[in-house]
């Protein structure tokens, strides 16, 4: 993404926040922001997927500041054999929502699925990384539900929890929910047991 489309949307947050609060669902919201930053549907799109921070003031090297200080960042899950092997981890986990009983095939379909609706812009998923040991400690699911409203559902791995993962994940995720469908409620609707 052009530099200079999230320096336009950081002089401009209090009209870009302001856009995004009264828009009625993504394409209107796309739309919004592309004729007040005079940019392509695409880059609005790339500023919607920015974190909050990145066009609310923060510059790049604060951003990555506070990441290694706080140890803890979300990445977008992507078709990855490594993001592959840790969703196959969560549906393979008793405590999950999964309850531990989905088989490959079971797994994947719901993996490829997921992908689609992250492609259609109806959910966002993200990996939860523990910055200082390059290590991933969980996923968090974001999808959109027939009111429009944005389910969150939260699974750290069983030997990664009582860390605090689960708390991060939930004011991270958050944040970048809330600027990817702005104008939704974003709900917490799985137990954060264990975090």
């Amino acid at each position: 993404m052009s530099n200079n489309v999230i320096e336009t949307a950081a002089e401009r947050r209090r009209e870009v926040l302001a856009a995004l609060s009264s828009a009625t669902g993504t394409e209107d919201a796309v739309r919004t922001l592309s004729h007040l930053l005079s940019v392509s549907a695409d880059e609005a799109r790339e500023v919607l997927r920015a974190p909050l921070e990145a066009f609310a003031g923060g510059s790049a090297s604060t951003k990555a500041s506070s990441e290694s200080a706080g140890g803890f960042a979300l990445h977008p899950f992507r078709d990855s054999e490594e993001h592959r092997s840790l969703f196959h981890s969560r549906s393979s986990d008793a405590s999950s929502a999964t309850g531990g009983e989905w088989d490959e095939s079971r797994t994947e379909q719901e993996r490829r699925e997921g992908l689609s609706r992250i492609e259609s812009e109806s959910a966002m998923w993200f990996v939860a990384v523990d910055t200082a040991r390059d290590a991933h400690v969980g996923l968090v699911f974001g999808e959109q539900v027939d009111d429009g409203d944005v389910d969150v559902a939260i699974w750290i791995r069983p030997e990664e929890r009582k860390r605090g993962y689960g708390l991060s994940s939930l004011k991270e995720s958050r944040r970048e929910l809330a600027a990817f469908f702005p104008g939704k409620n974003v709900i917490i609707r799985a137990p954060l047991a264990g975090k």
